[in-house]
């Protein structure tokens, strides 16, 4: 034969492809990483929330507690003081010392009513934690107090941060 080329020579080597780069990720991957950044960011706005409600969970159990205690024995001297030194433990708390520990009397109703958005410590039934410990001529059942006592501690808007007391 004459002069035919040999096709085996025009073969020429397998050429593999590029190898598979990591960046950038499949879709899938993708999805998964949103799906973890989004999750790691709810963990950690539930467990600020938690913690800046966990004074008021604290507070609303006592109150509970007081209340648990009150229809069993109906003392309304004894709720009426129980829910005085809450309500002042729970303001203590939440702001700076200096402004509330001072507040007695006339002043710190109206303490509880501004931070409320109530009038009804000044005005109303909350006027039986004016007297704190002691009895008044004023028989006041403490069943209207402990409602308005609950409510004030679930209204009064918790500070993002506690003022320096001096």
């Amino acid at each position: 034969m004459p002069n035919v080329p040999d096709p085996l020579q025009e073969l020429r080597d397998v050429q593999m492809p590029d190898p598979i780069s990591w960046w950038p990720p499949a879709l899938g991957w993708w999805m998964i990483i949103v799906g973890l950044v989004i999750m790691a960011i709810l963990v950690v706005w539930v467990r600020v929330y938690r913690n800046r409600t966990r004074l008021r969970r604290i507070a609303l159990a006592q109150l509970e507690q007081v209340k648990e205690h009150y229809a069993v024995n109906s003392d309304d001297q004894w709720a009426i003081t129980q829910i005085s030194q809450l309500l002042r433990c729970y303001a203590l708390a939440l702001f700076s010392r200096s402004h509330v520990a001072g507040l007695t009397g006339q002043s710190w109703l109206k303490f509880l009513d501004h931070q409320g958005g109530t009038k009804q410590f000044s005005e109303g039934p909350g006027r039986a934690l004016r007297a704190g410990p002691y009895p008044s001529q004023v028989p006041t059942l403490a069943v209207y107090l402990l409602p308005l006592g609950g409510r004030w501690i679930k209204q009064v808007q918790v500070p993002a941060r506690k003022p320096v007391s001096s």
